[in-house]
């Protein structure tokens, strides 16, 4: 039976009217909406979040909903998707961002209509007054690459699927990068089949979409025949190609929008395997931007343990103490050093909060690495969660993991091992470093590498980049000592250590040796530090000649604030009015450290000491002192070296340390 045209064109009509009126009705409520908005921001008391508020409207809605024989479920998906809106619209009013007074530039990566770009738009839809500029590539290192360029404002990329599970490609770019997550957009991902016009399902013989979209289909393709799967950038650059291509056997995965724009037929809908399916995008700047204390917030970690038993658990049971609820973790395997992971863990809360901050500040000292990648306003699905109790105006942080005090502090607890390769430097162990002052021949670094190995050492020095008093003097081999003292460690399966000068430096050496050394006149390049901060890789730190205690752990803390936690303290003389020594070697700071901070403390008598005869029983006292280890030069041809001649340990010399040291490390029950 055929509708009644006249009937079917008058339903019509009060359907496009009721619709009309709708949209209406939107737009007033969300005016509503700002008033509020004003309203919280001249009461700073007041969250952007009311849960009492918001249930009873909820309650409201579906008792009327009920009354007229709406669906309950219908009702509350449409009212959370308008709650959330309305949330989203109070956020840069009531904290008066300026990023709300601008237009910004956005990139993702696909092309229109991609779900990254309509998840986009709906995210910065309330973010900026102005608008946005929405811009798209091709890869997502291209993104990225574009915003650390100043291209662009922000990046917005995918970091997780409900289904298909982590994006790995865009955790690598967290972790390359010096990136800040600002805020995040978790997207409903209604994935169709579309082909051709005129196309039929039967007809279908090639699938082709993004990766992710077709592991999210993967049981509605295994039930179609003798598909193939063809891996393609994006999901709307999928639909786009079937145009180029103009085969009917040929279909792509993609969002219903994307196919309609490019006047495809939709041959199926609801394809993904589980009937939800989200991907959760991140809006990433190059600065961080805290969210305003009264917006429910998530924050972002990442961090590297030691690897043996129980360290996972103690980080994760710090969250828990402070009653930080975790919302995702995972791991991801370190290429360089097999079966250890770097753990990417999600919390509720605002770094900037009390409970948090001192959490956080606990956790520095029980990772390798930590970097918090940042705070943003969480926008929980289903059920939200209580509002954190936030003080409008926050105190400033304390240091984060030296633990530096004005007055004496009691002993801390949880003292750490720093890896450096597969050596474990810190609390219970000795470890020796030897080598000579700087990388001068093949010949050389070979001979001296096995003549210290002998003698007990377990990690390799030698400098290739030399920091000296006269213009004139040897400087080092530069990137060709680099490989030299790489070449050695690698024979005598040593790890190695050199001295690092500048920033520019880094890229070209870090990748190269086990651990990176500040010299004494870099203690205080904080440029430097900062840099050394955003490694996963160990530095070892000396004192500056005339730094103070508090001075040099306040160096450290540049690197500790960073990210990086993998830190080595290295006493090795001040400068003092005693002239008999090359410098003063302090040994009181020895046990002083240890009362101040976690980190290893070890001691470079070589410096100080400045003369052959006085190294071998400073460097003694240094273990009978309680030093973690020692870092001493040594050169298998003292008599023709480059560089402090006068210091370096013998062959003979290096077998009366290890003499010397047996005795004492066993009557403190330390191994080495």
């Amino acid at each position: 039976m055929h509708p009644n045209p006249d009937t079917l064109g008058a339903a019509r009509t009060l359907i496009d009217e009721t619709d009309r009126e709708i949209i209406r009705l939107l737009a007033r409520r969300f005016d509503a909406v700002r008033s509020v908005a004003q309203a919280k921001a001249t009461d700073g008391d007041r969250p952007i979040l009311d849960n009492d508020r918001e249930r009873g409207v909820l309650a409201a809605w579906l008792r009327d909903a009920e009354a007229l024989g709406l669906s309950a479920p219908f009702t509350r998906r449409v009212l959370k998707e308008i709650l959330s809106h309305s949330r989203r619209l109070q956020e840069p009013l009531v904290e008066g961002s300026p990023a709300s007074a601008r237009r910004i530039t956005v990139g993702y990566q696909g092309v229109p209509g991609s779900h990254s770009s309509l998840a986009a738009a709906h995210l910065l839809a309330t973010r900026s007054v102005r608008g946005a500029d929405l811009r798209g590539y091709a890869l997502f290192q291209d993104v990225v690459e574009a915003l650390q360029a100043g291209t662009l404002d922000y990046a917005f990329l995918p970091i997780e699927n409900s289904i298909g599970g982590a994006i790995a490609d865009v955790n690598r770019l967290l972790i390359d990068n010096t990136l800040h997550i600002v805020d995040e957009e978790v997207w409903e991902v209604d994935q169709v089949l579309a082909g051709l016009p005129g196309a039929a399902l039967d007809q279908v013989r090639t699938v082709r979409s993004h990766p992710a979209a077709l592991v999210q289909c993967e049981g509605y393709l295994r039930g179609l025949e003798e598909v193939v799967r063809q891996p393609w950038f994006d999901t709307a650059g999928a639909a786009e190609s079937l145009l180029e291509d103009r085969d009917p056997a040929i279909a792509a995965i993609c969002s219903e929008e994307a196919a309609r724009a490019r006047g495809l037929d939709v041959l199926a809908t609801g394809i993904a395997d589980q009937e939800r399916n989200e991907t959760r995008f991140l809006l990433i700047a190059r600065e961080p931007e805290g969210p305003d204390p009264r917006v429910p917030a998530k924050t972002s970690l990442v961090f590297r343990l030691n690897h043996h038993e129980g360290t996972l658990a103690r980080a994760l049971g710090i969250l828990s103490a402070a009653g930080a609820n975790l919302t995702r973790i995972e791991s991801r395997p370190l290429p360089a050093t097999p079966w250890e992971y770097l753990f990417f863990v999600d919390v509720e809360g605002n770094q900037a909060s009390p409970h948090l901050a001192r959490a956080l500040k606990e956790l520095r000292s029980a990772c390798n690495h930590l970097r918090v990648l940042g705070s943003y306003p969480h926008r929980a699905r289903g059920a939200e969660p209580a509002m954190e109790q936030v003080p409008a105006v926050l105190e400033p942080p304390a240091p984060l993991s030296c633990a530096v005090e004005p007055e004496p502090a009691p002993p801390r607890p949880g003292r750490v091992r720093v890896n450096v390769g597969p050596i474990q430097v810190g609390e219970g162990a000795f470890v020796l470093m030897a080598g000579p002052c700087a990388v001068e021949s093949r010949d050389q670094i070979l001979e001296g590498a096995r003549m210290v190995r002998a003698a007990g050492a377990a990690i390799l020095r030698g400098g290739a980049f030399k920091p000296r008093t006269s213009p004139y003097a040897f400087q080092g081999l530069g990137l060709e000592g680099v490989a030299l003292l790489k070449e050695a460690g690698r024979e005598t399966g040593m790890p190695t250590v050199t001295e690092i000068l500048t920033q520019e430096d880094i890229p070209d050496v870090a990748p190269h040796v086990d651990m990176l050394q500040v010299g004494a006149r870099n203690m205080h390049n904080f440029a430097l530090l900062k840099e050394l901060g955003r490694l996963d890789k160990p530095i070892l730190l000396k004192r500056g000649m005339s730094a103070t205690l508090k001075e040099f752990l306040l160096a450290a803390e540049y690197i500790l604030a960073g990210g990086n936690q993998r830190v080595i303290l290295c006493e090795r003389g001040i400068r003092t009015f005693e002239t008999a020594t090359r410098a003063t070697l302090d040994l009181s700071a020895v046990p002083v450290l240890k009362r101040m901070t976690h980190l290893p403390v070890i001691v470079d008598p070589s410096h100080a000491a400045g003369e052959r005869e006085l190294v071998v029983p400073l460097a003694l006292a240094a273990a009978a002192a309680g030093a973690d280890g020692l870092i001493v030069e040594a050169h298998p041809w003292p008599e023709t070296a480059l560089c402090d001649k006068a210091q370096a340990l013998t062959r003979e010399d290096m077998a009366a340390l290890a003499a010397g040291l047996r005795p004492i490390l066993a009557s403190q029950g330390r191994a080495w």
